[in-house]
């Protein structure tokens, strides 16, 4: 049975917390100050201690770093309240294995409790039976190593300013969920949050999208329409791939900037709002600038603060925690009972230089579930091209790869006369996908299906 110490200044959270853990079957001691929390830790072996992070006295960071130094294996829960949750994510950086954000429910902090308690185990013998994720976790961020603290700390740094925010980061490191966190870290975080691809739409519609639009705009502009800026007034908007938006796209943005007004397409009158815009992009959007397809001044006002998403190969000892996350959340989905993993099969996915980031590695876990027939993953279950561990490709090889496939899609759309949704469904890729490839490949389709298109 886990033995576990709550600390708390105010008697009706020490006793709800405890009876919370109570009922669970855990074996809960409590102190009312830090100090005595710091000698009931030196008395005795716990499992995990979870403390507010203001205590009269000593405080919960103190109560930290003791643990930390006298019983380095024990986990320890922080619990704040909304205001001091930069000094959570300091607690996180020293050793705090989650934070619970003051006022929260009983299962919540069950939850927690759990999720710290297994924390203890090895890695390869993860237990999917109870419990969350073995995890420090920052809003659906998952990962204690250090680059993804360096990162939290910055999220808590940013997240009550209103300057807008550029994060930058390979295809799939979770830029989208770094947002959300800035969000919820937020003043902002009981309002709306939107998000929006900027590649996902025509110029057009993409603006319609952001500003609204009024009756009778265009074609098919039916009934008036309140744009995401509008709707997420006094919120926050995420615009994710924001190096994909056309020139003339980006104008309308920088003047949204500079002056908060928006005018829906079609309409005469503005109106002002507040919304927080934090960005996304794949691409370094310095040489974008360069190449003349940003626009040098829209870059400065979206980079006031510019956060970067770490690739996965730099952050391999989180693997067994992102592992254990999607394994949780795919056996709930396809009702399975999993063990977990088996050791040569997490040696694999470690050792592998994963290109696609968290999404490449989401992906081979939901695949490893479905394929399971035993009580844990296996090496079977695993991708081959995984377990061969294949070099990474070189530039040049890249290069031809790239030739390749443009050569492939323009023969497909010389085929279908250049009819794009047909095109689309011959490639078996979206009609976005193939409009983002066109344009990576510098091909104006509509120049091409002219006559004048460059050939291969």
């Amino acid at each position: 049975m886990a033995r576990i110490l709550v600390v708390d200044d105010e008697r009706n959270v020490r006793t709800t917390v405890a009876l919370a853990l109570e009922r669970e079957g855990f074996e809960v001691d409590c102190a009312e100050s830090g100090e005595e929390a710091v000698d009931r830790v030196r008395d005795g072996a716990y499992d995990l201690v979870i403390t507010d992070c203001r205590l009269r006295g000593i405080s919960g960071m103190d109560v930290l770093d003791e643990v930390k130094r006298s019983a380095p294996e024990t986990e320890v829960v922080m619990m704040t309240a909304f205001g001091t949750i930069e000094g959570a994510v300091e607690a996180m950086r020293r050793g705090a294995f989650h934070y619970l954000r003051k006022p929260f429910q009983s299962a919540d902090v069950v939850e927690v409790a759990r999720g710290a308690v297994e924390a203890r185990a090895p890695a390869s013998e993860l237990d999917l039976r109870s419990g969350p994720e073995r995890a420090s976790a920052f809003e659906g961020i998952v990962g204690r190593s250090k680059p993804i603290r360096e990162l939290l700390e910055l999220v808590a740094k940013v997240a009550d300013t209103d300057s807008t925010v550029l994060i930058t980061g390979e295809t799939g490191t979770g830029k989208e969920l770094v947002g959300r966190a800035i969000h919820a870290a937020s003043r902002r975080a009981g309002r709306v949050f939107c998000a929006v691809n900027s590649a996902a739409f025509p110029e057009t519609l993409l603006e319609s999208e952001l500003f609204g639009h009024r009756r009778g705009a265009f074609t098919g502009a039916s009934t008036h329409k309140k744009g995401l800026f509008e709707h997420a007034h006094q919120g926050t908007v995420f615009l994710d791939e924001v190096a994909e938006m056309p020139l003339s796209m980006q104008a309308k943005l920088l003047r949204f900037l500079q002056t908060g007004e928006i005018r829906p397409v079609g309409g005469e009158t503005t109106r002002v709002v507040d919304v927080r815009l934090v960005t996304a992009t794949n691409k370094e959007l310095e040489k974008e600038v360069e190449a003349g397809r940003f626009r040098e001044d829209l870059y400065y006002r979206l980079a006031v603060i510019p956060l970067q998403v770490p690739p996965l190969r730099e952050r391999t000892e989180d693997i067994p925690l992102l592992v254990d996350h999607f394994l949780r959340r795919f056996s709930a989905k396809v009702g399975k009972s999993l063990a977990g993993i088996e050791p040569e099969a997490m040696e694999v996915l470690q050792s592998y230089s994963w290109p696609g980031n968290v999404r490449e590695l989401e992906n081979t876990i939901e695949r490893g579930v479905a394929l399971c027939r035993g009580p844990r993953i296996t090496l079977e279950d695993i991708p081959a091209r995984l377990r061969s561990r294949p070099a990474e490709a070189s530039p040049q090889a890249i290069q031809s790869l790239q030739s390749l496939e443009r050569a492939h899609i323009l023969r497909t759309l010389d085929q279908v006369g250049w009819n794009r949704k047909r095109a689309a469904e011959l490639l078996e890729i979206s009609t976005t996908t193939l409009w983002r490839r066109l344009k990576e490949f510098g091909i104006d389709g509509d120049r091409a299906a002219s006559g004048a298109r460059a050939r291969p």
